[in-house]
């Protein structure tokens, strides 16, 4: 069985294309999540690594969409290779079989270039940042003013809430502070007093 994982680092980002590539590609299931790459704690690929088994194969749209670290990546590797699970990565059109040193070795070495691609990134943003400042740009909001998105928020973090979502979770989810998921909360437990 083909299985697609797909991944964004934050709500603002589309993940249709992606999608629509691993369900080209013929998975029959795309686990998909907007989170950061920073580690492999991610709750969609770890459900999508607990299903697998053995001889399925794993499709991502591009390597660093699995993971943005070449450490990340290796542990990765490991996990699918103890599952005897093969990858594939739709960016370079080739299979890798991660049950061959030669797959292993090509794998590692996609790794590293997804790592230095986005450590330039984080290298360009980062001086474009800088640069930005210094010539006065401020950036976040006003102190004191309020996200105009929120209100439209709240009936989702009371339903998360019922539902026994984290904050942590919500947080993630709806990008809204922990803050106003205790505010949301509080109104919640005052309305059910009455």
């Amino acid at each position: 069985m083909k299985v697609g994982y797909a991944r964004v680092s934050s709500n603002t980002q589309d993940l249709e294309l992606q999608t629509q590539e691993l369900l080209k590609a013929g998975c029959e299931k795309v686990y998909s999540e907007s989170i950061s790459g920073k580690d492999n704690n991610r709750p969609e690929l770890m459900a999508m690594i607990e299903s697998l088994r053995k001889n399925d194969t794993v499709v991502v749209y591009k390597i660093d969409r699995i993971a943005r670290s070449l450490k990340g990546l290796i542990d990765i590797v490991e996990l699918l290779n103890t599952k005897k699970v093969n990858f594939i990565s739709l960016d370079s059109g080739d299979k890798v079989d991660t049950t061959s040193p030669m797959g292993r070795a090509f794998f590692q070495i996609a790794g590293v270039f997804a790592e230095l691609e986005r450590g330039m990134i984080n290298a360009r943003t980062k001086a474009g940042i800088k640069k930005a400042r210094s010539d006065g740009v401020k950036f976040g909001r006003i102190r004191g003013s309020k996200n105009k998105t929120t209100p439209d928020k709240h009936e989702k973090i009371k339903i998360f809430l019922q539902a026994g979502k984290c904050y942590d979770w919500i947080t993630k989810e709806l990008c809204v502070s922990k803050k106003t998921i205790a505010e949301v909360k509080k109104s919640m437990t005052i309305k059910q007093d009455f």
